[in-house]
């Protein structure tokens, strides 16, 4: 089997096509292919790019020609065992880590219990549109906790940095419980809240068919720790005893942050903050792809810039094509927002964060300080957006001249729970302003129509990643059984990311 790269063609065409570019390349007939990549081009005209595999010969001229276009295929199995004979394992949270983790370690026979503060997706939904249509805040089920995550109710992006061979294996477990078999090979991936809360829900009843079981609405509350060990698990309905300890807490598990603290070490992990920019998905369509087609995928796109001088560094973050904004607090009097689309992404409006690192210079020292700053952020937040769960809101022209939108233009806010008219440099200090001011200046050079005086920033984004890191080593703490994984102990950004850290823990528990 041979992998063949850069297999290029206009975006209206279809299968018979590449076959016909594929044996242009190669000079010889195949009788079909498979897709292992696609991407898109759209520097001149609009083009997918392709990485297929054939099985047949290219002759040694051709393949010399091909170089780096060319190489051999040989699908890599995933062998796990239970070398290390665990019995049982008790794993806090039901987000990508904790489930990939318990995913793992019960087809390898492992009793696995699951303890999850918030609702299982079904009643999860609910609440979260009690609570977009006017209902209060529940501070255990919400946008950031309950099964599935926080990324349960986000655009479902499964792109990830990682070039760990092992991420193919998470996309396919993925696919095995219900996600678009494109996953496998698209560039930017993506199945969004409605398709994710299914898959998820297919991998809750697979783990407890292996004989796994979930306690939802139960809150991880304390340790017992015995001759330099983890003896048990307290929640505050129960206490549970097993071989393992896996901790997959979310970016916004606080309060245990702060309960932990007294127990291993626990150091501050720089973050962003910033807020929700929207514009009108047409526009951002046309920007990236100078066409207008209705075959085209709804366009994404991905921005940074970093003054040196200055020590800021701005980007965009979690961008949803097609979506909405929504309200993503999880304690009561303070409000921050994140982005959500569903899989089809039609929308009219494009969201994304454009957020600013924050480190110790602004967030101060001590190791818990970040919590601090997100604390006081969100309740100026809470507070600018009116103090009943609305958002506060600017057009973008307000924002930079400093003053408070009064009147919306042609981009209308998406925020769920609604929102106020306001003035947003009241709420970060000067030097994040000016840095999310500064960059979206060079933002809207690279992306045509970015700066318009009428895009929508809605506040605050304040939960891109943990504001701590639990230290570790090979996946253990100073206690052996205790180990922290995923968003919230600060080794992973996102879907993907945070579930190959659960594949790995998972891993290193059976094998190491």
């Amino acid at each position: 089997m041979l992998l063949l790269r850069n297999i290029k063609v206009p975006f209206d065409k279809g299968y018979e096509d590449i076959k016909r570019e594929i044996e242009k390349t190669i000079n010889r007939k195949i009788d079909s292919f498979e897709i292992y990549k696609k991407s898109i081009d759209a520097r001149r005209g609009v083009y997918y790019v392709y990485q297929v595999l054939i099985d047949t010969e290219v002759s040694p001229k051709i393949y010399k020609k091909l170089k780096h276009n060319i190489s051999e295929y040989k699908e890599e199995k995933l062998e796990i065992e239970n070398k290390n004979k665990v019995k049982s394992a008790i794993i806090v949270g039901a987000g990508p880590a904790g489930l990939f983790a318990a995913y793992t370690l019960a087809k390898r026979g492992v009793k696995v219990t699951i303890i999850e503060q918030g609702e299982k997706i079904e009643e999860r939904v609910k609440t979260i549109d009690s609570f977009n249509n006017g209902g209060n805040l529940n501070p255990r089920s919400n946008i950031q906790f309950g099964e599935g995550g926080a990324g349960t109710f986000s655009d479902g992006k499964l792109t990830s940095r990682s070039k760990d061979k092992r991420s193919r294996e998470i996309f396919k477990i993925f696919v095995e419980n219900g996600a678009p078999e494109d996953i496998l090979y698209d560039h930017l991936p993506h199945v969004g809240t409605d398709i994710l809360r299914k898959v998820i829900i297919n991998i809750r009843k697979k783990i407890e068919a292996m004989g796994g079981s979930f306690h939802f609405g139960e809150k991880f509350i304390d340790l017992e720790i015995k001759d330099s060990k983890i003896a048990s698990l307290i929640t505050d309905k129960d206490s549970y005893e097993a071989d393992e300890y896996i901790l997959a807490l979310g970016n916004s598990a606080r309060n245990s942050f702060i309960m932990l603290d007294k127990y291993i070490e626990i150091v501050q992990k720089p973050f962003a903050v910033g807020f929700r920019i929207e514009h009108l998905q047409d526009h951002i369509n046309l920007s990236q792809y100078k066409i207008k087609d209705e075959r085209l995928p709804q366009a994404s796109y991905q921005l940074n810039y970093t003054n040196k001088e200055k020590n800021t560094s701005v980007y965009s973050f979690c961008m949803c094509p097609g979506g909405f904004v929504v309200n993503g607090s999880s304690e009561e009097n303070e409000l921050c927002v994140n982005g959500m689309s569903y899989h089809d992404r039609s929308n009219t409006n494009a969201n994304a964060a454009i957020v600013c690192t924050v480190n110790e210079e602004i967030l101060g020292p001590g190791n818990l300080s970040g919590i601090d700053f997100q604390r006081e952020i969100e309740k100026k937040a809470f507070l600018l957006g009116g103090a009943d769960n609305k958002a506060p809101v600017q057009r973008l022209e307000d924002f930079y001249e400093n003053r408070p939108t009064t009147e919306i233009g042609p981009i209308k806010p998406s925020i769920m729970t609604g929102y106020k008219l306001a003035n947003l440099n009241e709420i970060y200090p000067d030097k994040i302003n000016s840095a999310i001011k500064e960059a979206l200046e060079v933002f809207d050079k690279r992306l045509a129509g970015f700066k318009n005086p009428d895009a929508i920033l809605t506040g605050v984004e304040t939960r891109t990643s943990s504001p701590v890191r639990i230290v570790r080593e090979n996946y253990s703490t100073k206690y052996k059984n205790l180990r922290p994984i995923g968003e919230g102990a600060g080794y992973a950004g996102g879907i993907v990311s945070s579930a190959l850290d659960g594949l790995k823990c998972a891993i290193e528990v059976l094998e190491n």
